[in-house]
């Protein structure tokens, strides 16, 4: 080999020290400049094979590598390639989501026909769901004459929210929906009330593009219980008492108690006992009446220098006003919306017994007897008073009609939506309140005892118990909410290509035998929004 030969053998080794190295760069150029222009270039790094699977949804290349094929005639069995769809959108964001098997990755994208799903589905942030493909013929683009926005794929389950996105394992991932047509059947989220379309649950994130989202009507409200037709528990007639001259000290009549469901008791006055000089008062009916009504069921006074009195009347118990209806947005969970229920009715209260009647004397300040000599000489004893009637119990409250939500975005989920449509439809109105219930009537006082001879020595009825009062009527249940977006603690984007709007929201409902057109007891109308933070004031009132 000769030395040029040679030499540029070194040379090539220099360069290639340059080109892997680097730092000998001015080395080798010193010792050899005529040849670094030539031996010295390195090739340019190679540039990263396109991505094939990138792209706009509705014109990136729809490639087995790409995603999961899901068509209304696929067969779950298949692996969900162009070739051989999978039948379920369920199953096929299964595959995407976890792969395949036999070691391929996950692909993380649901390609699916145009064509109607009756299926409710869970897609994990992070995997797409493409739909309105154009699949026959094998073709599955979005851009096809019969594709695209002219042909959506339709979720439509008969029962049950239809979509669901929940937060994946990986951080920040996020769902695009596109091409989808997702229509929630009327009153079909879990709790049979409600209609709501789409649910971002906790932490998930979702874009919503060139897709319709949409709600249907919520269930009305059912009407409160009403209380039993039927009165309440009437008061036990009083015990008469004994007859003059049956003993020196006839004791009074014994009382009479009315114990009524809720552990309450009205108790008659016993009677006052028939003395020789003087009779005994009568005791007072219980309980104690409250404010200052008329009759407040007091004993009356025995026979002394007069003759006995009889004993008071009970003071009836007071009715129950009508119950509140329902205020208040109710809340968000992940079943959907609870609304609230109208208040339910108060007990009426019991009436009061009678008082006892007050006893008799057997004789005057002059030894004038009223008995016969040989027999004992005391006067009659008083009768008790009858004890009242229990009061009515109250109606329930009206049942929240269920509400109309397209999307509801849950504590920490992130929703945009873009070029697409979102309509809640119809509120559910309020329930009506039950009716409550009469109370019980009062019951009669007992006789007081036969006197002789003298009046004084007789002894004198108890009183009359009060009537028990009417139960509360209940209030009306919340009307339902009708919204295009509900969200709490949610991060929330619209663009200006979005349409986001409301139905019509629900009626509150009346108060329970309330008259038409009054306020009493009635329920608060659903909101009506384009979207409603319930976890902010609300500045609006509801329409």
């Amino acid at each position: 080999m000769g030395p040029l030969a040679g030499r540029g053998a070194v040379t090539s080794v220099v360069a290639l020290a340059v080109c892997v190295w680097g730092a000998g760069t001015l080395t080798a150029c010193a010792a050899y400049p005529e040849d670094c222009s030539e031996k010295l270039a390195c090739a340019p790094d190679p540039e990263p094979p396109p991505d094939l699977c990138a792209g706009e949804p509705g014109s990136a290349p729809a490639l087995d590598k790409c995603g999961v094929f899901v068509s209304e005639q696929g067969d779950d069995n298949s692996p969900g390639t162009k070739g051989a769809p999978v039948k379920t959108l369920q199953h096929a964001i299964g595959l995407a989501a976890y792969g395949r098997g036999h070691g391929e990755a996950a692909t993380r994208r649901v390609y699916a026909c145009g064509g109607v799903f009756e299926e409710k589905i869970t897609l994990p942030s992070g995997v797409d769901l493409w739909g309105g493909r154009l699949c026959d013929g094998g073709d599955w683009s979005y851009d096809g004459s019969f594709g695209g926005p002219n042909h959506p794929t339709i979720i439509a389950p008969q029962v049950g929210i239809p979509l669901r996105v929940i937060a994946d394992d990986k951080e920040h991932a996020t769902s695009t929906v596109f091409g989808v047509r997702v229509e929630a059947a009327d009153a079909s989220a879990d709790d049979g009330k409600s209609s709501i379309a789409m649910i971002l649950s906790p932490g998930a994130r979702a874009i919503v593009r060139q897709s319709k989202i949409l709600a249907g009507d919520g269930k009305d409200g059912e009407p409160g219980e009403d209380a039993p037709s039927v009165r309440a528990s009437s008061g036990v007639v009083g015990n008469d008492g004994a007859d003059a001259c049956t003993a020196d000290a006839a004791p009074g009549a014994l009382p009479v108690v009315t114990v009524c469901g809720d552990g309450i008791e009205s108790t008659g006055g016993q009677g006052g006992d028939g003395g020789l000089e003087t009779g005994s008062d009568g005791a007072s009916g219980l309980p104690e009446p409250l404010g200052d009504p008329a009759e407040r069921g007091l004993g009356g006074s025995g026979a002394v220098s007069m003759a006995c009195k009889e004993g008071e009347n009970g003071a009836d118990g007071a009715p129950a006003e009508r119950a509140a209806g329902a205020n208040g947005a109710g809340l968000l969970d992940e079943y959907g919306w609870v609304g609230v229920r109208g208040k339910d009715g108060a007990k009426g209260g019991a009436g009061q017994g009678g008082g006892g009647g007050g006893g008799g004397k057997g004789r005057e300040p002059v030894p004038v007897n009223a008995c016969p000599a040989g027999r004992p000489q005391g006067g009659a004893a008083g009768g008790s008073g009858g004890s009242g009637g229990c009061g009515g119990d109250g109606g329930q409250g009206g049942d929240y009609g269920g509400a109309s939500i397209a999307i509801v975005a849950l504590q920490g989920s992130d929703l945009t939506v873009d070029a697409s449509t979102v309509l809640g439809a119809k509120g559910g109105d309020g329930g009506v309140g039950g009716t409550g219930q009469w109370g019980g009537f009062g019951a009669d006082g007992g006789h007081g005892g036969h006197g002789v001879v003298i009046d004084a020595s007789r002894g004198c009825r108890g009183g009359f118990g009060g009537h028990g009062g009417r139960g509360g009527d209940a209030g009306g249940g919340l009307g339902g909410h009708s919204l295009g977006i509900g969200s709490v603690g949610a991060s929330v984007t619209i663009t200006k290509l979005a349409k986001v709007e409301p139905g019509r929201a629900g009626i509150g409902g009346p108060g329970g035998n309330a008259t038409p057109g009054s306020r009493l007891g009635r329920a608060d109308d659903g909101i009506m929004r384009f979207w409603y933070r319930f976890d902010a004031p609300d500045l609006e009132p509801p329409r």
